[in-house]
């Protein structure tokens, strides 16, 4: 996966793993994409987005986000 630095983690990358990447940042956004979304919403949403399509393994991004910002 694209380590987000211009190059690559271990391993060459493959078609699967791009779409795998791609599927994942699009689901992010669908989800976010709703009415009711904030700025906030939307901006968390397309930092999680960006982070997977940057191979960013140290991201917040987990398939249970919902995008939702806690207002405690």
């Amino acid at each position: 996966m694209a380590n987000g630095n211009g190059g690559f983690t271990t391993g060459p990358i493959t078609k699967a793993d791009l779409q795998d990447a791609i599927d994942e940042a699009v689901s992010i956004l669908t989800q976010a994409y709703v009415p009711e979304a904030s700025r906030e919403d939307l901006a968390s949403a397309v930092g999680d987005a960006l982070s997977v399509l940057q191979g960013d393994e140290d991201g917040d991004v987990d398939d249970a986000d919902d995008g939702n910002v806690d207002d405690d």
